[in-house]
């Protein structure tokens, strides 16, 4: 039998919660090693960047790693937030 999620045995706001939360903390971790691993090629005189565009037509859109970190830092505080605000919202 398979054993739902939930402290309630049922899948429902509990589940999510915890799910987001995770999800956040990931992304905001992730996000966090890229910021700092950005930060210390730049010490060591390397500028990376991802590019975005397409090399074979000459489109080069580059984006620093550091605001590739911060967007993914950002997403995953807005997990976090929105977790908090289902236990908040959530049934007492």
């Amino acid at each position: 039998m398979l054993r739902q999620a939930g402290r309630d045995g049922r899948n429902g706001p509990t589940a999510m919660r915890r799910t987001l939360f995770w999800i956040g903390g990931i992304l905001c971790g992730l996000g966090a090693a890229v910021i700092v691993a950005s930060l210390v090629m730049k010490v060591l005189g390397v500028e990376a960047s991802y590019n975005f565009g397409d090399p074979a037509k000459f489109q080069f859109v580059l984006v620093p790693f550091w605001q590739i970190g911060l967007g993914i830092a950002v997403l995953g505080g807005i997990c976090l937030a929105v977790s908090s605000w289902l236990k908040s919202a959530g049934p007492t």
